[in-house]
């Protein structure tokens, strides 16, 4: 292969996996707000934790889950995203409601 041939190869390469990456990008959703939890929105499942909000199975990290203290309060400020081509999301934020960001 010449390299005129190669090169042309790698920019179309490059090009679609680049507008991969971009599609599958467009399809997250960022969805931030405030939210009433109880103890049915709290999954485990083979030792991974979810939070079940809006209908959608989020995955939960220990950190997050950690911090979730029903209680004392049920009102959380969450954000999370959602891959809507892989049905698949996690917590990205996770906080009391009105809590500062320098503390209690």
């Amino acid at each position: 292969m010449n390299k005129g041939k190669l090169l042309i190869s790698s920019i179309l390469i490059a090009f679609g996996a680049l507008y991969i990456f971009g599609f599958t990008s467009v399809l997250n959703v960022i969805v931030d707000g405030n939210y009433q939890l109880e103890e049915q929105n709290i999954i485990k499942k083979n030792g991974d934790l979810y939070l079940l909000i809006d209908d959608y199975e989020l995955s939960l990290s220990r950190e997050f889950y950690k911090k979730i203290e029903l209680d004392k309060t049920n009102e959380y400020k969450i954000k999370y995203v959602y891959n809507r081509l892989n049905n698949n999301g996690e917590v990205v934020m996770l906080k009391k409601y009105g809590e500062q960001p320098w503390g209690k």
